[in-house]
């Protein structure tokens, strides 16, 4: 098989390594925004995202949303376009990569979202996928995940300023699962990036501390810091919570020491 052995490449699509395990391997000299792509069989599927630049937070809700700030990305990312889901953790736990061997209170595993996890077992995840694969995963900081779930739109929501019925798993929100359970990901329209369900299903980590408004936040998109960090931010309402807190501004706090039925995460991957 050569210097390639058993996971040799096959060919190249697109921009993309198609390797010998379904992996869809991304090409480095073709990096375009909306290319997707796979760096093993096991990882999640990521899409490319463009540079730019957004306005992060909203004058229509809490003050905790405010001061709006100007962000600029100046450097390509990947996001992954489904939360994590039980499939891609138990593959890491499995392997040895993650410690804990997460309940999912009889909702079903497979292509629901992960919950019940902690902030640090949400970075054991990200370490494994970055020794597996050889590139950085990380989680992303709050002005990174804003500017994906928003998608270029500067709505409350992707789609407008109100929730649809049947949009997204949040409570009062119309589906099978608002208020009860979490949801198999990608159960509704992706937003115009190609990311599932920024909007509600379950809250996910990002690498902020939590302060109370966005007064003095970084605007390249880097993540806000403090010392004695107890706190995170989380992200995107969940299906046990009102639609006001889907929102794509909305933001709120969780003790790094608890978990939760309605938090999980969802990776980023630098372009390297």
């Amino acid at each position: 098989m050569g210097l390639l052995g058993h996971a040799a490449i096959l060919a190249i699509t697109s921009g993309l390594w198609i390797g010998a395990d379904g992996a869809r391997i991304l090409h480095a000299q073709d990096v375009k925004p909306g290319t997707l792509f796979k760096d093993c069989n096991a990882c999640p599927e990521m899409v490319v995202l463009p540079v730019g630049s957004f306005s992060m937070g909203s004058t229509k809700g809490h003050k905790r949303e405010q001061p709006v700030q100007h962000i600029t990305m100046n450097k390509p990312l990947a996001a992954a376009r489904y939360e994590t889901t039980f499939q891609e953790w138990d593959a890491c736990h499995l392997a040895g990569g993650c410690n804990k061997n997460v309940l999912d209170r009889g909702w079903g595993r497979g292509r629901r979202p992960v919950m019940n996890v902690l902030y640090a077992d949400a970075l054991e995840y990200t370490a494994w996928l970055s020794q597996k694969t050889g590139h950085t995963y990380r989680l992303p900081s709050e002005a990174e995940w804003e500017y994906a779930a928003r998608a270029g739109t500067s709505t409350e929501y992707w789609w407008g300023d109100i929730m649809k019925k049947g949009a997204a798993n949040c409570r009062k929100c119309g589906t099978q699962w608002s208020g009860i359970q979490s949801a198999p990901v990608g159960s509704f329209k992706p937003n115009p990036w190609g990311l599932f369900d920024v909007h509600g299903n379950v809250l996910e980590y990002v690498q902020d501390c939590w302060s109370k408004n966005h007064k003095g936040l970084p605007l390249n998109a880097r993540p806000k810091k403090t010392k004695n960090c107890q706190s995170r931010v989380i992200k995107s309402g969940a299906w046990y919570y009102l639609p006001k807190v889907s929102r794509s501004a909305s933001r709120a706090r969780n003790d790094t020491r608890v978990f939760s039925y309605f938090i999980g995460f969802r990776v980023f991957r630098e372009i390297d």
